[in-house]
């Protein structure tokens, strides 16, 4: 399982250092996939996109910290959401789009302003999913287990098999 791109998601300039534009994202996530070492063991890889995160969240939290510049945004992080799901259809591997995952549960639609974004009302279904605007709670890892169960079952289940002595 690959969850990378939720740091990658810091913007331009952040004090965290930690932003890596989207090209640069999508380069080291194929990369990543078609290197030697692991395309020579086949693994069953799984991609993670990020989940969204939560600026009302986030800007407290960065203020609690004496950080009040936004490191993150709604907006920003669904791109590499998006680019994640576009380099997992490339490679043909399967993809649990926490992202997507979590908007459903807050009721968003497409075409419509991003939830967890300053420029909507607070979503407070996306608040019970993250502890600090950008980090899982428990109540969403259960989110991503039931998205890779999917997976496992359909996909994964009928290609292992048991050597019992």
């Amino acid at each position: 399982m690959l969850f990378f791109g939720a740091n990658d998601a810091c913007l331009p300039g952040s004090s965290t250092g930690q932003h890596v534009p989207i090209n640069r994202y999508i380069q080291n996530l194929k990369a990543l996939l078609a290197h030697s070492s692991v395309k020579e063991h086949e693994p069953r890889l799984i991609l993670v996109t990020p989940p969204p995160v939560d600026e009302y969240q986030l800007e407290k939290a960065g203020l609690e910290c004496g950080n009040p510049e936004m490191q993150r945004t709604a907006e920003h992080t669904k791109k590499y959401a998006d680019a994640c799901r576009m380099v997992g259809a490339e490679f043909g591997l399967a993809v649990v789009d926490l992202w997507s995952i979590f908007m459903a549960k807050t009721g968003w639609k497409h075409g419509k302003p991003l939830t967890g974004s300053k420029s909507v009302e607070r979503s407070k279904v996306l608040g019970t999913l993250l502890s600090d605007g950008k980090s899982r709670v428990l109540r969403s890892n259960i989110r991503l287990i039931e998205g890779l169960q999917g997976y496992i079952l359909t996909r994964m289940a009928t290609s292992f098999s048991l050597k019992l002595p």
